[in-house]
């Protein structure tokens, strides 16, 4: 039968993961905003939807780092 070996992974390496998808994620949703508000309708729904979006990623990522930041890092 296939057996796999005993992997030794470092779990930094799911922190330092998540910091690129962040960073990445970051990035995009500024793009995102910036054509949003260039090239958008301007109005009162360019500006809700700018807040939801901007509300719903601070909830998310703030969720997120609360989550992460319960684990203890230090173990290898």
């Amino acid at each position: 039968m296939f057996d796999l070996p005993d992997i030794s992974v470092p779990i930094s390496i799911f922190l330092i993961i998540w910091g690129a998808y962040m960073l990445f994620y970051v990035l995009y949703s500024l793009f995102n905003i910036y054509h949003l508000i260039r090239y958008g309708v301007y109005g009162f729904g360019l500006y809700l939807i700018v807040t939801i979006f901007a509300g719903g990623t601070v909830i998310l990522v703030a969720g997120s780092a609360f989550l992460l930041m319960e684990y203890d890092w230090s173990v290898p």
